[in-house]
């Protein structure tokens, strides 16, 4: 089975990119038929303001309940996640450090709804925080009680975009792992990616790093070390995490192929992704085994989710 484990349907267009076409369900099933994909995952967005730009603000597209819904008219092709902002319920959208006593939110409600929906994960986590922020910590601990893994975007240090703030060296991702060790954390995004490399600056985390890889980051070693820790390849910044040097890719295909999750992230009925015709040519090369494309390309989202 293949499994695109990162799909999104709504309006993603800006002023810069009026032209593009909006990710409607006839056009998503109609991507996934072209290539040959059995399921997607869909990941809500909307939920966190820094994610949300013009037009879609005013496009009518769904809240994130009502999206669940309309999915449910595709239960053969479409695997549900819910979302949520770690910021709910707290004292406004204060930094934790700032209140003497941060409340801790109870998520259990919502994620007993969510569950009870057909939700098998949480995510994207797109909130402009740090990630190892109080409040994200324990939204994660209380996915780990139930069941759910976690996806993550990660961005580089300081506010200004949206995605989880995390310096050099991902600290703060190491720190979340350590924090809640039951719950699956699946990583994704330039801040997540670029550290595949240790020669990189704080300005290279939000962009694409180019070239060999010279010398093995922080995200290997977390890889290595903590069993909990999941990728997703989707997105430009996936890509090329794994193309921008052939040999240290299919190297790291091979060491992690029970926890690298295919992915597409397309925003736009006119966008292609190519890590699966890239996957796909590398089994045909013989650099990637039969068994390891099968888990990559669907088989750990078929383990992690407990799909049939």
């Amino acid at each position: 089975m293949i499994v695109d484990f990162h799909a999104h349907i709504g309006d993603f267009r800006n002023p810069r990119s009026l032209d593009r076409l909006p990710v409607t369900w006839g056009s998503l099933l109609a991507r996934l038929d072209e290539e040959g994909i059995d399921k997607a995952v869909l990941l809500p967005m909307g939920l966190t303001p820094e994610s949300t730009q013009f037009p879609a603000w005013l496009s009518g597209q769904p809240d994130v309940p009502s999206l669940l819904k309309e999915a449910e008219d595709y239960p053969d092709r479409i695997v549900l996640f819910g979302n949520l902002d770690p910021r709910m319920g707290c004292a406004g959208n204060l930094d934790a450090e700032d209140l003497p006593e941060p409340p801790e939110t109870d998520f259990s409600w919502a994620l007993e709804n969510l569950v009870a929906l057909g939700c098998k994960g949480i995510g994207e986590i797109t909130a402009n925080i740090r990630v190892d922020d109080p409040r994200l910590v324990n939204l994660a601990q209380q996915c780990g009680v139930f069941g759910l893994p976690l996806l993550l975007h990660l961005t580089g240090p300081g506010r200004g975009v949206y995605g989880l703030i995390d310096p050099v060296g991902l600290p703060g991702l190491e720190r979340l792992l350590e924090l809640a060790p039951e719950t699956v954390i699946i990583g994704h995004a330039p801040g997540f990616w670029s550290e595949l490399d240790a020669d990189i600056t704080p300005e290279q985390k939000f962009l694409y790093p180019a070239g060999p890889v010279r010398r093995e980051g922080a995200l290997i070693r977390l890889l290595r070390t903590c069993p909990n820790l999941y990728a997703d390849i989707s997105a430009n910044s996936g890509f090329n995490a794994i193309s921008r040097d052939k040999a240290f890719g299919i190297r790291f295909l091979r060491e992690f192929a029970d926890r690298i999750l295919f992915g597409t992230d397309i925003c736009f009925a006119d966008q292609r992704m190519p890590q699966l015709s890239w996957l796909r040519g590398l089994e045909a090369e013989g650099r990637l085994t039969a068994e390891n494309f099968a888990k990559i390309a669907g088989g750990n989202a078929v383990r992690l989710l407990g799909l049939t």
